[in-house]
């Protein structure tokens, strides 16, 4: 008859410390004690931890794809979340959405309408008014387009571009709902309208280049070269705070200032339209305020020229976003990266900023 043993061995509890991060430089066998993929997860004090859910921020929608988030507190504990799109720029405030686009240009007296009978379709007239497609556009003060003219006078969005002079947009009531022309409409010009057209919408998809492949997905014949000749960037935006407003940037667009001090409701306007400015920046890539309160624009036109420079940083008076004159009584200056093509992108940290070109 065969006899065993059983033999327990106790072993000494041994504590494995895995480092913090996930790292996908090497392969999961070689990365010992560490983390080789992740799902839904960050790292807080050195330990993984569950991201928690999302809830949607009100019940209220924005017009096109949200591409930038700032949240900040004011003074007065006022929470706000400055939201850009590739179509318009918000302010949320209690989950409410308020369009502060920058308007581009205005109209008085100059813009006239007109509408065929059974179509919903309004053409105006509106010289050299430099819409594109997908533009939004304020009309005020029509007076007379027959049936017309109660509806005429609100936002609308532009929906073809026949001819530098003119756009089309689709007839809506206050409500929403589509209405059509009647007899009464045809022929019937309309004068003395206002129009505020706000600043061109940008891309939701990048195009650039000429030949195959350039251009969005099915545009243009087989084999067809693009007449696009330069890269059109999607729409980016920067956003930072000057204080309690915020300053605001579409990439390779105007800077624009927001102004917590006026109504929610009021739009962001160029900050070279503000009283007392002193050759400020009309165009950028990036915009940003530095820990010491000098707002510094990105891959902008040099003083006293209109062409973009891509590797210029230019950057205000200390605690002064009007004054951008280098003068030996304020620290308003610029520089150029030695090196590179182009500015890419800048980064704050704590004690300095990162730029990448």
């Amino acid at each position: 008859m065969a006899h065993c043993s059983v033999r327990w061995f106790d072993m000494p509890l041994s504590r494995i410390k895995f480092r913090p991060g996930v790292n996908r430089e090497s392969t999961s066998f070689a990365d010992q004690q560490g983390w080789f993929d992740s799902d839904l997860i960050r790292f807080r004090k050195g330990y993984p931890e569950k991201i928690g859910g999302w809830v949607k921020v009100g019940s209220s929608s924005v017009a096109g794809t949200v591409r930038s988030l700032k949240v900040w507190v004011t003074l007065s504990a006022l929470k706000l979340m400055g939201v850009g799109t590739t179509s318009k720029f918000y302010i949320e405030q209690g989950q409410a959405f308020y369009d502060v686009t920058p308007i581009r240009a205005t109209t008085t007296d100059g813009i006239t309408f007109a509408a065929t009978n059974g179509s919903s379709t309004i053409t105006a007239t509106d010289s050299t008014h430099g819409a594109v497609e997908g533009d939004f556009v304020t009309i005020s003060g029509a007076v007379s387009l027959g049936g017309l003219v109660t509806v005429l006078n609100q936002e609308y969005e532009i929906v073809s571009v026949p001819t530098t002079n003119t756009f089309t947009f689709v007839a809506k009531d206050t409500s929403g709902a589509t209405v059509t022309a009647n007899s009464s409409d045809s022929g019937n010009g309309g004068s003395g309208a206002d129009a505020a057209y706000q600043i061109n919408i940008g891309l939701n998809t990048q195009v650039g280049g000429t030949g195959w492949g350039a251009g969005t997905w099915g545009a243009g014949g087989w084999g067809q070269a693009s007449n696009q000749t330069t890269v059109a960037e999607l729409r980016l935006w920067s956003q930072d705070n000057f204080g309690e407003d915020l300053v605001i940037n579409p990439r390779d667009g105007g800077i624009f200032y927001w102004d917590k001090s006026d109504a929610v409701t009021n739009r962001a306007v160029e900050v070279g339209a503000l009283s007392g400015t002193t050759d400020t920046p009309s165009i950028a890539k990036q915009v940003m305020v530095s820990n010491d309160r000098h707002v510094i624009a990105f891959g902008t036109n040099p003083l006293g020229a209109t062409a973009q420079d891509p590797l210029l940083i230019r950057f205000s008076d200390r605690e002064n976003i009007l004054d951008w004159e280098p003068k030996a009584t304020n620290t308003a200056g610029d520089l150029r990266i030695a090196s590179g093509s182009q500015f890419v992108r800048a980064i704050k940290t704590k004690r300095e900023i990162i730029i990448y070109g």
